[in-house]
């Protein structure tokens, strides 16, 4: 008897190109439940300022810059794959973190930096910038808000989380269910850690390699 694929359910909303990609080869049940609403707010586009260095931890807040056709700055610093592959000039460390972008600002004795993030965003970034006298600004470009919504894990063999806000969520609204976990990146990862879960954590940060570590874990 042909035994059946394993299912791995993403708590962050995918497109249903994505969908199709990863569930190509039949090996891996993909699907997705999204736990968090991402909403673009007003912002002054005059805050972003050509002639800055800008900052993204976040492909959201790419996206939406992208959106509203704002000219780029040509010194971009970008936290992952995902989010670099929007922004072709950005520079991004080889650790995908916010903490490794403002080593590498920090390196570079830039004065100045605009952050361009999400309502939510963590403090590692800010923290250590500021800790070094460097001056920066914030624009926030959109809100994540928790969709405080019960999630059916009865089916379900594994669970990817590609943020922080997802795992907090499901966290507050079911738990784990003693699933293996995958993590995007080691911000990620860490989430995961403080809601007292081991998980592992994939090479880059695209939905593709958490599908890889999951057939990998499952195929052992």
């Amino acid at each position: 008897m042909k035994s059946t694929a394993k299912h791995l359910l993403f708590l962050n909303d995918l497109s249903e190109q994505t969908l199709k990609e990863l569930n190509s080869d039949k090996k891996l049940k993909v699907s997705c439940d999204g736990l968090i609403q991402i909403s673009e707010i007003p912002f002054d586009k005059g805050e972003l300022d050509q002639n800055k260095t800008w900052v993204f931890t976040s492909r959201n807040a790419v996206e939406i810059v992208l959106k509203n056709k704002i000219p780029l700055s040509q010194s971009i610093y970008a936290v992952g794959e995902k989010t670099a592959s929007l922004l072709p000039t950005a520079t991004i460390p080889k650790i995908a973190s916010a903490l490794e972008v403002a080593k590498l600002i920090i390196k570079e004795q830039l004065e100045e930096v605009i952050f361009i993030c999400g309502n939510r965003r963590r403090d590692e970034l800010p923290d250590l910038l500021t800790s070094h006298a460097i001056k920066l600004k914030e624009v926030v470009v959109y809100e994540s808000k928790n969709l405080n919504k019960t999630v059916n894990l009865q089916s379900i063999d594994g669970l990817a989380f590609m943020s922080p806000s997802s795992v907090y969520s499901l966290a507050q609204n079911g738990g784990f269910m003693n699933l293996p976990c995958f993590a995007i990146g080691p911000t990620t990862a860490q989430a995961l850690n403080n809601e007292g879960q081991k998980c592992i954590t994939s090479k880059s940060t695209t939905p593709q390699s958490l599908v890889d570590i999951a057939k990998h874990y499952f195929n052992q």
